[in-house]
């Protein structure tokens, strides 16, 4: 099988724990489960809502030296994506294609000039916030406020750039302003849907048919409370009720995964990246090997090599 993954934490994870990405207490770690054929993660530059300013650039910097770091040191496991073509690259030579993203605008420390510093670095997904409040606008926590003045300059200027937008994480209203604003695609990079579980993290279904309208991305999300509002009892078999949904909605060419490994409390049957296969195997059985292979690889591969020209 193949696996295209919109979102991990694993890289600010290890990096705060001081290990590298071979180290085995990380839900994702290499050498990879040989199942797993190609592979291109998402790795995010996690933020907090509780850095700012300059000291959240200069985190995003650390962090940036980090990955740097890790591709010296694994150059047999994974290379950096920056173009669209460097995924098929990369994978037909085994590796991880290993694509850099921003969870958390505040990165930017309120200087839009620095969105051209990071696609520089190679950042081509960026959430405008986190759960808090930043100079872009406001999360899901306060769903009735949108983004601010230099939040709508922000998102026009990645769309000049072909940095993807990802509205995971973000406020309704700020949602909103985001279709008013741009005409690009859009990516949820992991995010469920509110009518299946009502969680406020997750999309409501008028949101999700937008995206697909857009012909954008949305990746399913393995966390508990995001999956079940019963968190205990939240199952593989839950995660299938977000695809079904979502394919019921248009989805076919949208739904992707977007696992959120080493930032959540993971749902029980895919707790690392090598249980992954048991959900594929799942996908597969339930809805066809055809859609298992969009939802897994085709519709995040095809999305990101047409934006990442």
């Amino acid at each position: 099988m193949d696996f295209f993954d919109l979102h991990c934490d694993t890289l600010t994870t290890a990096m705060h724990q001081s290990c590298g990405l071979d180290c085995k207490y990380l839900d994702i770690s290499f050498p990879k489960n040989e199942e797993i054929e190609r592979h291109c993660q998402c790795f995010a530059i996690f933020c907090p809502d509780v850095i700012s300013g300059e000291d959240a650039f200069n985190y995003y910097t650390m962090a940036k030296h980090f990955f740097n770091d890790q591709l010296a040191l694994f150059p047999q496991y994974f290379e950096q994506v920056k173009r669209g073509k460097d995924i098929e690259a990369i994978t037909e030579k085994g590796k991880t294609a290993a694509i850099l993203t921003v969870e958390g605008g505040r990165v930017l420390g309120g200087k839009i000039e620095r969105l051209e510093k990071l696609y520089e670095d190679g950042v081509r997904m960026m959430t405008l916030t986190w759960n808090g409040e930043n100079e872009i606008g406001k999360g899901s926590t306060e769903q009735a406020f949108g983004l601010k003045p230099f939040g709508v300059d922000v998102i026009k200027e990645m769309e000049r750039l072909g940095m993807i937008i990802d509205v995971s994480h973000l406020s309704d209203a700020g949602f909103e302003d985001v279709l008013k604003n741009v005409k690009c695609a859009v990516a949820a990079s992991h995010s469920n849907l509110r009518s299946v579980c009502g969680h406020r993290r997750n999309l409501t279904d008028e949101y999700f048919k937008e995206i697909v309208r857009r012909k954008g991305v949305v990746g399913i999300n393995f966390y508990k409370a995001f999956i079940n509002g019963d968190e205990e009892n939240a199952g593989l078999c839950d995660i299938l009720k977000h695809i079904e949904k979502m394919l019921m909605l248009g989805g076919e060419n949208t739904v992707c995964m977007g696992s959120d490994y080493d930032g959540c409390d993971v749902v029980n049957g895919i707790k690392k990246m090598n249980d992954v296969p048991n959900l594929y195997n799942l996908v597969k059985k339930e809805f066809g090997i055809k859609l298992a292979e969009k939802i897994f690889w085709k519709n995040a591969y095809a999305f990101f090599t047409a934006k990442m020209r």
